[in-house]
């Protein structure tokens, strides 16, 4: 039901409002307060539940429009124009924070955003380290959040993973339809690498006393589970599931939720 809200919400604010005002107008009707990150020199934008508890829920989203007209032409802003990880997050009790990406949800004027940030680098260590560090400054003044699990959509679950091993307090990722090796995602899909990001596929020594989930739809066409179960099984602390008649937008926290922390 709440899925459906988000969908005739967005519906019926036409074509003329950007994808950062849709994502202001959708957080601020499910009651979430807009709240300012800084990391690595850059500005992000985020949305999060003010309640009691002790453990915290980071949403991250998908990589949304890093392309445009076909992949020929890089985009200008890469905003997602459905926020699905925001609809999870409504669904989701307890304190929340829906952590954005650096350049993404704002005008690509206003900081010194590189294309290289939501293209080739979109997992690159520059990224990773502004979210690590935005993450943190939320934590600093949230001292009463002392564990935090890490949800995160298709490359939003790469990004997931990469920040699960420097942000300390994190002892749950769970990552949804989530192509583990990016190096095999684009040799399937024909693209061409993604040569300045992280592969955490590579990741040395995975940190201890993390929880890893990965959910694959079983029909997903973009992350088809064939070809991402066996890299998400070596991942340490895994535990893989495939969720059956579902696709890319695998999965709610009705699937998830009762096995998380």
């Amino acid at each position: 039901m709440r899925s459906t809200r988000f969908a005739l919400l967005f519906a019926l604010l036409g074509g003329c409002a950007s994808p950062a005002e849709h994502a202001d107008v959708a957080a601020e009707r499910a009651g979430l307060s807009t709240v300012a990150l800084v990391g690595g020199g850059f500005s992000l934008k985020g949305f999060e539940r003010q309640v009691a508890g002790r453990h915290a829920t980071v949403f991250i989203e998908g990589d949304g429009r890093p392309w445009r007209a076909g992949g020929r032409v890089i985009a200008e802003d890469p905003t997602p124009s459905r926020l699905i990880a925001l609809e999870w997050m409504e669904q989701t009790p307890g304190p929340a924070l829906y952590l954005g990406r650096p350049c993404y949800f704002q005008s690509a004027a206003a900081q010194p955003c590189d294309a290289m940030l939501w293209t080739y680098g979109r997992y690159s260590q520059e990224v990773v380290q502004s979210m690590a560090e935005a993450l943190e400054g939320w934590l600093q003044r949230r001292p009463d959040i002392s564990s935090l699990t890490l949800v995160g959509h298709s490359g939003g679950g790469v990004l997931a993973l990469l920040l699960a091993e420097r942000v300390l307090r994190t002892n749950e990722v769970i990552a949804l339809s989530t192509p583990v090796d990016i190096v095999a995602w684009t040799e399937l899909h024909g693209y061409t690498r993604l040569f300045a990001s992280h592969n955490p596929v590579h990741q040395a020594g995975w940190r201890a006393g993390v929880q890893r989930s990965f959910y694959f739809g079983e029909v997903d066409q973009q992350v088809p589970p064939s070809h991402f179960v066996l890299p998400a099984q070596a991942v340490p602390g895994a535990q893989v599931t495939v969720v059956k008649g579902i696709g890319h937008d695998c999965c709610g926290p009705d699937i998830w939720l009762n096995n998380s922390h």
